[in-house]
């Protein structure tokens, strides 16, 4: 799954995508970053990152997230 995909399908879902963030920065939400030799995906909510789980591929990253999200979705 490309970053593009990703989104797309999100927004063809109704979920925002306002929250989901691809570089590091300090505002609150969704993060999917590169760091050093695989990618991460964490929440960040005031200043620190929860529930951060590496992966060998943005792909991987990208539909690990997805799949929480829309799992969210259905509560």
């Amino acid at each position: 799954m490309t970053k593009e995909e990703f989104l797309d399908s999100l927004k063809n879902k109704g979920v925002s995508t306002d929250n989901i963030h691809f570089e590091n920065s300090v505002a609150e939400g969704y993060y999917v970053i590169k760091n050093y030799h695989r990618w991460e995906v964490s929440f960040r909510e005031r200043g620190k990152d929860y529930d951060c789980l590496g992966f060998p591929s943005e792909s991987d990253a990208l539909e690990y997230l997805y799949e929480v999200l829309l799992k969210r979705l259905m509560k």
